[in-house]
């Protein structure tokens, strides 16, 4: 009897699994990146760079300096100020796979012509955090519904508590915090003052107000993404 309740827990769970995963959520955050693999940089100049990536310098899980060599061997270091844009290669085949499905159900699924953008690249933007008074790159986890909210990785975050069942976590898992940049501002955003920062960032949709009854953390991703497809060009125009 234990047997079979087991394997029908283990059903459902699959069937749960199978369904959230074809939901709206943002990529997945990556920590180690390839040295072999070719990865872009755009200077604060603006000159577009191609380049083997040789280290990353951070503070606090943040990067805050970036060495390697272009394609004729010139080695080069810039700051996180040198730098407006940063895209690498993940290290982590096993990753690199989880985030190029995630990033093609991304695109494919956005208003945002990504055709000139090699999608198994990780994406960052140089940006000033109000609250450490510091200039950083920061990795973006929703490119292609990223206009109007740039959602980044708190590599400090916290993670909400929950279920796990034979290793694998149920419930529970989810970043407490990220770093979001609305309306030229960049700050870290926590999780417990989502309710206010809800009604800031989508208070002028009613649409998404009638599709969320509430303003639970763990759709921030779909909240963003529904805004983007379908409140933010209609109010453009307005």
């Amino acid at each position: 009897m234990k047997t079979i309740l087991k394997k029908a827990f283990f059903s459902l769970f699959f069937a749960f699994t199978l369904q959230q995963s074809f939901a709206q959520t943002f990529l997945p955050a990556i920590d180690r990146f390839s040295s072999k693999k070719e990865g872009y940089l755009v200077t604060a100049k603006g000159d577009t760079t191609k380049f083997l990536l040789d280290d990353l310098d951070r503070k606090k899980g943040l990067i805050v300096n970036v060495t390697g060599k272009d394609m004729n061997g010139k080695k080069f270091e810039y700051k996180a100020e040198d730098i407006q844009f940063l895209a690498l290669a993940p290290a982590d085949f096993s990753k690199l796979s989880a985030y190029s499905e995630g990033s093609g159900s991304i695109l494919r699924a956005s208003k945002t012509d990504f055709k000139s953008i090699n999608r198994d690249l990780v994406f960052f933007y140089q940006e000033y955090l109000e609250d450490k008074k510091r200039t950083v790159l920061v990795q973006l986890l929703n490119p292609g519904f990223d206009n109007t909210l740039r959602v980044y990785n708190d590599p400090y975050a916290m993670e909400t508590s929950g279920v796990a069942v034979a290793g694998v976590q149920m419930t529970g898992g989810m970043d407490k915090s990220y770093y979001v940049n609305y309306k030229g501002k960049t700050f870290r955003m926590y999780k417990k003052d989502y309710d206010k920062k809800f009604k800031e960032f989508f208070g002028d949709c009613p649409e998404l107000k009638a599709k969320y009854k509430n303003e639970a953390w763990r759709d921030f991703a779909e909240h963003v993404f529904f805004y983007e497809q379908s409140c933010a060009s209609a109010l453009s125009t307005k």
